[in-house]
């Protein structure tokens, strides 16, 4: 609200300027020459006053009313109709108070008759009338089209922020969901394990609720959720998965998206183990340069069957979709399977 008053009064302002330096400028030339040639800067002048009328008819309403609306023949009409009274009014006026300044004119500098004087005077007043309706066209439908791109963006911008807010309400329970699926399947085995892992959950799912919600978190709490729900995910692993991790230590003030690096985490585990094979997870986050994260994810490949619906890719799509809108142009994901590993390559300017 301010900020739309604030603009209202710069172009009312920037108005106010011009068609004051339009109506003062001419002061400056007939001064020089008297008091008397004031008659000159009124009769100048009065075209002026008419223009204006003109300009901010079209301004205000005709150009809204009618050619925004794609009615352009009723637009041409009514500026035609104001054309001729405003016309007709200044003649109507210079006759009246203007008379013995025009005879003085013709005589002192042997001007046209009279009738011819008009009929060029009038030629100049309906080109000065067409020019400033064309003005008044541009200034209107440029205005028109900084209001409309600054609509689009903002439209743009809620539209983000509600794709954003649906996919982290996909994404928390996606995690909720695969989580407790680990923990129903470790108590069987491990019942004071199944009790710790509880207790591990509810701190996820605290930062989930709660620190995720932020658009940017410190990459500190978001690399500490990382380790907390990898220590959850390895309570339940066999003997025969091999982990390991090299996760940095972030420096003081670095901010990331929430959430950007469970998703990979999380298929390693989801993905990478085998009951009775084999496996191996291996987890980097590092920086590689100021301002570049790279998190690279390297597991065993197992791909799920088709039946099963715990790989059907919620996770990535998400991802790949939360990258697209909070890093556009700041991020490149690369996927590998080679020797029966599958490896995911994050690399991300923060």
């Amino acid at each position: 609200m301010e900020t739309n008053q604030k603009k209202s009064s710069l172009q009312f302002l920037i108005h106010f300027l011009v068609w004051g330096i339009i109506t003062t400028f001419p002061l400056i030339f007939l001064y020089s020459e008297g008091e008397r040639n004031l008659l000159k800067y009124f009769d100048f002048s009065l075209p002026i006053i008419f223009l204006m009328i003109v300009f901010y008819s079209n301004y205000l309403f005709l150009i809204p009313r009618f050619l925004f609306n794609r009615k352009i023949w009723q637009f041409f009409l009514v500026n035609g109709l104001i054309f001729i009274i405003c016309l007709i009014a200044i003649d109507s006026i210079k006759q009246l108070y203007f008379e013995s300044l025009f005879a003085k004119m013709e005589m002192k500098n042997h001007l046209p008759p009279k009738a011819k004087m008009k009929e060029i005077l009038r030629y100049r007043d309906f080109i000065s009338m067409s020019l400033t309706v064309g003005l008044a066209v541009a200034i209107k439908m440029t205005t028109q089209w900084y209001q409309s791109q600054a609509e689009q963006k903002e439209l743009e911008k809620l539209h983000l922020a509600s794709e954003l807010n649906n996919l982290k309400h996909q994404l928390s329970p996606h995690f909720l969901f695969n989580t407790l699926n680990n923990i129903y399947s470790l108590i069987s085995i491990n019942q004071d394990n199944a009790q710790t892992a509880v207790h591990q959950l509810s701190n996820l799912i605290r930062y989930v609720l709660y620190e995720s919600e932020q658009p940017k978190v410190f990459l500190s709490k978001d690399l500490d959720f990382t380790n907390n729900y990898i220590r959850l995910m390895s309570l339940r692993l066999a003997s025969n998965v091999k982990l390991q991790t090299n996760i940095m230590k972030a420096e003081d003030g670095m901010t990331v998206a929430p959430l950007l690096f469970m998703t990979l985490v999380e298929n390693a585990f989801k993905h990478g183990i085998s009951p009775d094979q084999p496996s191996s997870i291996s987890i980097s986050i590092q920086k590689a340069e100021p301002g570049q994260l790279i998190c690279k994810v390297v597991n065993s490949n197992f791909p799920k069957k088709e039946n099963d619906k715990s790989g059907s890719g919620i996770g990535l799509n998400n991802l790949n979709k939360r990258l697209e809108l909070l890093y556009p142009d700041a991020h490149q994901m690369q996927t590998e399977v080679k020797d029966n590993l599958y490896s995911t390559t994050l690399t991300l300017n923060i």
